[in-house]
């Protein structure tokens, strides 16, 4: 029984991987590929929040809170006690139940559990010193947690963690992968006046497609829970705990390129110390399986 186990395991990872073995190094490149993407994404993002930031800053007839003066101190102290306790908390991985992999007949497709083929985290400091936490094991369990500091000065950076296994079609056809993590969340942002704060984040299914060079050249993706929060002169917050989704996400996919297939968590923060604006972001979660299906492209004789 064990041999055919065994036996099934093969196959199952021939089928999946177009009948190759993997390239020698594919973690890493695709690591550094995946490295790319998310800072090109990002610069794109931020320069537009900071202008508008710099623009809602000029507006006249506002009421600025005055850091200096002794009245506004025990607030503002407080305020400050109540980042730090929140970037001192942690979220426990929730708890799943055990799935199923194997593979099923018909169609190539099968269900991938623990151990994964991969699990990376990537952290970027954007500016200043923001503090991090972020792990991935292959078992299924995935941590990251940024937090800007508290000096005065920008402070922002990112944190990257998935977990997930790679899949290489022997011809073209459309891949659909899904997955139903139970997932936990928390972010907040604390800002005086017109000071530019961001806390964004999500939880997210993707399909990664990497050409030769390491580059990669198709994406898709759909969002467990996201959120993108930068309203200043404001405190805001939102949490949740052990929530379970259920996504599926789908590509055309061809051999030229070996795709990436991953549920990630990438919590990101943008403040500017304190007295100013501070944030934090953080996100949990267990994968218990990824399922896919590919559908090869059938093309009909002239």
């Amino acid at each position: 029984m064990a041999k055919k186990r065994a036996t099934t395991k093969q196959v199952m990872e021939l089928l999946r991987m177009g009948g190759m073995k993997l390239p020698a190094g594919l973690a890493s490149k695709s690591l550094s590929a995946t490295k790319a993407i998310l800072r090109k994404e990002f610069e794109a993002g931020i320069g537009t929040r900071m202008q508008a930031a710099k623009l809602f800053g000029k507006l006249k007839g506002a009421s600025p809170v005055d850091v200096n003066d002794p009245a506004n101190k025990k607030a503002l102290d407080g305020l400050l006690i109540w980042h730090k306790k929140l970037a001192g908390r942690a979220l426990p991985f929730p708890k799943v139940p055990r799935a199923l992999g194997g593979f099923f007949p018909g169609r190539i497709s099968g269900t991938i559990v623990p151990p994964f083929d991969f699990a990376d985290t990537i952290t970027t400091v954007l500016s200043g010193y923001p503090v991090f936490s972020v792990g991935a094991t292959r078992q299924g369990q995935l941590y990251a947690s940024v937090v800007t500091a508290y000096a005065t000065g920008r402070s922002g950076g990112s944190d990257y963690a998935r977990v997930g296994f790679y899949f290489r079609p022997m011809s073209a056809g459309t891949l659909t992968i899904w997955s139903s993590p139970t997932y936990s969340f928390e972010w907040w942002t604390n800002s005086l006046n017109t000071s530019f704060v961001l806390s964004s984040g999500s939880v997210q299914l993707a399909v990664y497609g990497m050409d030769a060079p390491n580059h990669i050249g198709s994406v898709a993706g759909a969002d467990y829970k996201s959120w993108d929060q930068c309203d200043t002169a404001a405190v805001e917050f939102d949490f949740a705990f052990d929530v379970q989704g259920s996504l599926s996400v789908q590509l055309a996919v061809d051999p030229s390129q070996i795709y990436l297939c991953f549920v990630a968590l990438h919590p990101l923060v943008m403040g500017m110390g304190w007295p100013g604006s501070l944030a934090g972001a953080m996100a949990s979660a267990t994968v218990p399986s990824i399922s896919y299906e590919f559908d090869p492209l059938v093309l009909a004789e002239p």
